[in-house]
């Protein structure tokens, strides 16, 4: 199970990074300053190519899921507990932004924002919990990427959308992701 829970939290911070590429690639209209990654996952604006950053994320958040379960019975404290039951609430708001895409309306950006805001709320929490986890190096990191993450996104910048701020958060939480995978499993 270990071993198992391990390659879900690496896979599930990896994964996603091959469709969003993709979808990229499969979409010349897309510009990283003019648009929201999510705009990738509308199947009225991005065709067939929607379900490919769709399933993507989707996939991931089946991935962190099971690592946050696995990694919740496998270490049965409230220090894992508190931050693997906010890891959970975040996967899966993830899977709902792939499955209430842009075309399903108001959803999808509560889901979106739910997603954003539990990653930095995490990684806060996380960052506090680092001396009784044993790991103040990973939660010092966690500490700068969620500080790092609040002023992204509060701070008004020269493009006209969020993709950049969308893929920064990402590759931040993704990058703790992995280092929380090899430290506690």
């Amino acid at each position: 199970m270990i071993k198992l829970a391990k390659i879900c939290g690496i896979s599930g911070a990896i994964v996603p990074y091959m469709f969003i590429v993709t979808s990229i690639a499969l979409s010349p209209w897309f510009d990283i300053y003019d648009n929201a990654l999510s705009d990738l996952g509308s199947i009225s604006r991005n065709g067939y190519v929607a379900y490919v950053f769709n399933s993507g994320l989707v996939i991931s958040s089946v991935l962190v899921s099971l690592f946050a379960l696995i990694l919740s019975n496998l270490k049965r404290s409230w220090k894992f507990l508190a931050w693997t039951s906010l890891l959970l609430i975040n996967s899966v708001s993830l899977s709902l932004i792939g499955i209430f895409n842009e075309d399903a309306g108001r959803i999808h950006g509560i889901t979106s924002v739910m997603f954003f805001v539990t990653t930095i709320i995490l990684m806060l929490v996380y960052s506090y919990l680092s001396w009784p986890l044993n790991s103040p190096h990973i939660g010092a990191l966690a500490l700068f990427f969620g500080l790092l993450c609040i002023f992204m996104w509060f701070v008004e910048w020269p493009w006209s959308n969020v993709a950049i701020q969308e893929s920064a958060t990402a590759i931040m939480a993704s990058i703790w992701l992995i280092l929380v995978s090899l430290k506690n499993v």
